[in-house]
């Protein structure tokens, strides 16, 4: 075997090794790519669940808010309502007592009445 067929055999395996290299090079960085980019989706994915959830829980969030809005409201008109309704009762019972005092009052005066009106016809 002469130089030059050595040296051009040598130039072909090593021409060779590297296409094989090249190739093993980009099957590498093509499976690193879908590697990375499923990596990615999954990554993704869970972060989009996570927006929706949270996205969600501030709808909830705000639903209650306005809910505890309403019933504070009502809860208020309520207590307007009782504290009305005891003073109600409240002047009711003081009526009572006015009746009453008034009642023994009358009576007093027609047993007054009642003496004096005796006392002349005797």
């Amino acid at each position: 075997m002469s130089l030059s067929q050595l040296l051009k055999d040598h130039q072909q395996k090593q021409s060779d090794a590297r296409r094989v290299n090249d190739r093993l090079l980009q099957d590498a960085l093509t499976s690193t790519h879908t590697l990375t980019d499923t990596l990615t989706d999954h990554v993704n994915d869970g972060v989009s669940l996570l927006f929706a959830k949270q996205k969600e829980l501030e709808g909830e969030a705000k639903a209650l808010a306005e809910q505890t809005s309403v019933y504070q409201k009502q809860t208020k008109k309520w207590l307007v309502l009782v504290d009305d309704f005891n003073d109600a009762l409240k002047e009711l019972g003081d009526v009572k007592h006015w009746a009453q005092v008034m009642e023994q009052d009358m009576k007093a005066v027609m047993t007054t009445l009642e003496f004096v009106h005796d006392g002349q016809a005797r």
